[in-house]
């Protein structure tokens, strides 16, 4: 099969991944670098975690996404993965914290409930206030996604063709053909379509479905006296009604990473607004003030913007449009799963070249977190 892929992000390299190793022609076609800055997969970090609300489906993947991650580390001769644990605050009967608690039951996964006293005990950093109790978990931790791509990018390279620094102008989804901006076009057997925050740009069709979500994330450095506290310290999930936050422990040398779970809203252009504004960092990083114990002691380093492509639901979208496969697995929560829908989309197109499409819907469910 001569496959053909529209972006370098997690899951277009992914893909590219599984389909060279199962011996496949592939060639990956990127507008910016490996790693490109801009691309919704590059940062330092991305989160995997068993607690996901009430996200059933998506948290059952997570077993088969850790072993999906554990094959890439093979093919890639190092581990881009640092465990930290997973704390979840609680704040009331039925919130996000509870319906994780809830689901994790039923799956059989163990946590621990922490009281204030514990909190108070365990992350002398952190102040338990306004929260009930709280979820621990010792698995879970941090991705290190700016390491994985470029390696991914390398991983392509050396096996198959990685095309960058050109854009895709159009797409001839029926031919299986991707026309570039200098005119080339470049046909396979089948397309796949990656492009993140460009997919709408490139099928408009889907503007109305995927939506442009821009975020900002920002690097604090931790106090003395609560360095060594950190170094030990868990990723963080707060959400609470509309508001939350989450945080990354400085586990690669840099600093602490602070987010906001609230999706905002997002530029038209995915290049548009990308640098974040003083006043923005300084919200991300207030957001954190009572959970923060010294907070005026912790300084900012940077902040930076990513874009998110959402459905309305939040759930990934992963559907047929002629000869092309569309893949949209973000929605703010994809890139954990990378690795595993890169061997399940790959999987699928090997049997779709020889048997036909018929499984496409059952893949659009599983992406979507609906098959238990």
């Amino acid at each position: 099969m001569r496959l053909v892929i529209v972006g370098a992000g997690i899951y277009g390299l992914s893909v590219a991944r599984a389909a060279l190793k199962a011996g496949h022609d592939v060639t990956v076609i990127e507008q910016g670098r490996v790693p490109d800055p801009l691309a919704s997969s590059v940062d330092r970090h991305r989160l995997i975690r068993h607690p996901y609300g009430d996200f059933e489906g998506y948290a059952r993947l997570i077993p088969a996404a850790f072993a999906a991650w554990e094959g890439l580390w093979q093919d890639l001769g190092r581990r881009h993965y640092i465990e930290t644990g997973t704390l979840v605050h609680h704040f009331r009967p039925g919130d996000w914290a509870d319906q994780s608690a809830a689901v994790l039951d039923r799956l059989g996964v163990a946590y621990d409930r922490l009281s204030p006293a514990d909190l108070d005990r365990r992350f002398p950093m952190l102040s338990a206030e306004g929260a009930i109790d709280a979820l621990w978990l010792p698995s879970g931790g941090a991705l290190l996604a700016d390491r994985i791509v470029r390696d991914l990018g390398e991983f392509v390279r050396a096996r198959g063709t990685l095309l960058e620094g050109i854009a895709v102008a159009d797409l001839d989804p029926a031919r299986a053909t991707a026309i570039l901006a200098d005119g080339r076009r470049i046909a396979g057997d089948r397309l796949v379509v990656a492009a993140g925050a460009w997919t709408p740009r490139l099928l408009p069709h889907l503007a109305g479905r995927l939506r442009p979500v821009r975020q900002v994330v920002t690097y604090a450095a931790v106090p003395g006296q609560w360095r060594e506290a950190w170094a030990r310290g868990p990723m963080l999930l707060e959400v609470d009604g509309e508001g939350g936050f989450y945080a990354v422990p400085p586990v690669d040398g840099y600093g602490l990473k602070l987010g906001d779970h609230r999706l905002a809203g997002g530029p038209d252009d995915p290049e548009d607004r990308r640098r974040a504004e003083p006043a923005e960092a300084r919200a991300i990083l207030d957001g954190a003030r009572r959970r923060l114990r010294d907070f005026d002691d912790y300084r900012l380093i940077e902040a930076k913007t990513c874009l998110y492509t959402v459905t309305a639901d939040e759930r990934f979208l992963i559907e047929a449009v002629e000869g092309a496969l569309v893949l949209s697995c973000c929605s703010g929560h994809g890139f954990k799963f990378g690795a595993l829908v890169g061997e399940r989309v790959a999987a699928h197109l090997e049997g779709a070249h020889i048997e036909g499409d018929e499984d496409v819907a059952v893949l659009h469910a599983w992406a979507a977190g609906s098959v238990l």
